[in-house]
């Protein structure tokens, strides 16, 4: 918990949404260990804001995911199996495809066997949706297979594990517990093999569910016996409680009722502990999360006052020639600078004020900032005049970009603001050459800039190329 909370500490103090949010999915997780649910509702929230806030799908689809394993975690298969449909039904489905996502495409498909097989099992999908989903939990359980038979494409060895008890799990929604029974036994000699309490107690446990399934309660009854004690060696206390449940039950199905009512005595100490236990840590994350939060606040002042423009909220020039000058020792890779110069600023604050120039300068900000990726950074220069850095982009997309922006910018409605308001932008476009001084890469999209507001305006300019609005050279 504490590294979790540091994490977001200096995530804020960067003013990185993107990281911000990967804090709030770590923190989530260690809550979710924690069994405190509401605390990792509230951190996957945080996590979902902060990505769509910034537009980073990734980081959505990253969320989701995880938020759907610790609803699985509670038994919440139906809500988890929703989540996830919709983000496979989203704008950002496609982060799930991108190169830098193979783990989290698989764990994607693992977590959607397991849920949907589990809440098409208990009937807990919407009837208007069962269909749909059905449909999907084959095509995302065939992803598993292919995974299972080629087990190099693995972003993970001890995936596999996971692999087997989701197709484990689909095999017993489809009936063929045969089926199920042989992946549940792959399952355990490999978590054998790894030699982890924790994994080879989940193993057993889930194999003792399909021996229940199909009344082969002996067993079942060896299963969970052995699945305690890999719990109880490796201090999982609620796994402990819900295996002791199981054991119960499979004791009175075999008419021992003298050992079901101790096995269920044994529960009812051990979630009388769990609770104590569980509020004793409550009251400690408690104290920390405060700590955390004042020095955070402590943090955030410093940072804001330091590295942020107060009037856009965006970073200042300070802070984009930090970033300039690591992009410029980072490494060979391509990069690019822009400056951007709002055309005929100074009349929007001779003619409306300037308060209404300062909305305007601020809503620009907010347009820009959320339609550049990830890695690259804008920053507010100095009066109308902003920069834009693309980390590892070559100068041709680094012009293409600009151009988009432009034209965001060309269609902003302005009629809530000032009515008859219109905004343009002049780009110029310099390449990062790593092998020059940096005033000579600034000097060169400043010369750019220069040329873009010679032709025209509203155009975005090279330092060796001029564009048109209309993407023509000139």
């Amino acid at each position: 918990m504490t590294h979790a909370l540091t994490c977001l500490e200096l995530a804020r103090a960067l003013n990185d949404a993107s990281l911000q949010a990967k804090a709030h999915v770590a923190l989530a997780l260690v809550q979710t260990d924690s069994y405190d649910d509401l605390g990792a509702a509230e951190q996957f929230r945080q996590a979902d804001l902060l990505s769509r806030a910034v537009g980073d799908d990734r980081g959505v689809a990253l969320v989701a995911v995880n938020a759907s394993h610790s609803e699985m975690e509670r038994g919440e298969y139906g809500a988890a199996t929703l989540r996830l449909h919709d983000l496979l039904t989203s704008p950002q489905a496609h982060s799930l495809t991108l190169g830098t996502s193979q783990e989290l495409n698989q764990s994607f498909h693992i977590n959607y066997v397991v849920s949907a097989s589990e809440a098409l099992m208990a009937d807990t999908v919407p009837p208007e949706r069962v269909q749909e989903i059905a449909r999907q939990v084959q095509e995302s359980a065939q992803f598993l297979k292919t995974l299972d038979a080629q087990r190099d494409l693995l972003a993970a060895p001890l995936l596999i594990l996971a692999v087997l008890d989701a197709l484990m799990r689909f095999a017993v929604w489809q009936g063929r517990m045969l089926d199920a029974l042989e992946l549940a036994d792959e399952r355990v000699l490999l978590a054998e093999r790894v030699q982890s309490g924790g994994l080879l107690g989940r193993a057993l446990y889930e194999r003792s569910r399909v021996y229940a399934l199909m009344r082969h309660w002996q067993a079942a009854i060896s299963d969970l016996e052995q699945a305690t004690e890999q719990f109880e060696a490796t201090e999982q206390a609620p796994l402990v409680v819900r295996a002791r449940e199981a054991l119960a039950e499979a004791f009175a199905n075999t008419g021992r009722f003298q050992e079901a009512f101790e096995a269920q005595r044994e529960v009812t100490r051990r979630v009388e502990r769990l609770y104590r236990a569980y509020y004793q840590q409550r009251a400690l994350v408690g104290q920390v999360a405060q700590q955390a939060r004042e020095a955070e606040v402590r943090a955030s002042a410093l940072a804001e006052a330091a590295l942020r423009d107060p009037l856009t909220g965006i970073p200042n020039r300070t802070y984009a020639m930090q970033q300039l000058a690591r992009l410029h020792l980072a490494s060979d890779s391509a990069s690019a600078v822009a400056f951007i110069d709002l055309d005929n600023f100074k009349s929007v604050n001779d003619r409306y004020g300037h308060l209404i120039g300062d909305a305007v300068l601020t809503r620009i900000a907010q347009t820009l900032s959320s339609n550049i990726r990830e890695q690259d950074c804008l920053a507010r220069f100095g009066g109308e005049e902003f920069i834009l850095l693309f980390s590892g982009l070559p100068m041709a997309e680094a012009v293409s970009a600009c151009d988009r922006l432009r034209s965001l910018l060309v269609h902003l409605d302005w009629q809530a603001v000032v009515p008859g308001l219109h905004t343009t932008a002049s780009f110029g476009v310099a390449a990062l050459n790593h092998s020059q001084p940096l005033n000579h890469t600034l000097q060169a999209a400043d010369d750019a800039l220069y040329a873009a507001k010679a032709a025209g305006r509203n155009r975005v300019c090279s330092s060796d190329q001029l564009w048109s609005p209309d993407q023509q050279q000139v």
